[in-house]
């Protein structure tokens, strides 16, 4: 596989963005960007797109940058929160 067959890491959020119901915006210039989370969000598919993009990141740089288990975390603490929020039971 080529390295123009690797999407990068906007595409993939971009792309799981239309399926997870939140907002991916992509800052092409400064290499980052910003995710908008309605509570309504999927957080599951918003989770897959960020271990895709932690994966494709340590196979690029060889290491470094974020762990598969800081996303989980960082995405079950949003969960806690958006329960929260709904006034749900927040112990998970």
């Amino acid at each position: 596989m080529s390295q123009g067959d690797v999407p990068s890491a906007d595409e993939i959020l971009s792309f799981a963005s239309v399926h997870g119901d939140f907002v991916c915006i992509p800052d092409r210039i400064f290499h980052r960007f910003e995710i908008i989370l309605p509570l309504e969000s999927r957080l599951e598919v918003f989770k897959d797109a960020l271990l895709q993009v932690v994966y494709l990141e340590r196979e690029s740089s060889g290491g470094g940058g974020l762990s598969p288990y800081e996303v989980e975390d960082f995405v079950d603490a949003l969960e806690r929160t958006r329960q929260k929020l709904l006034g749900g039971d927040a112990t998970l």
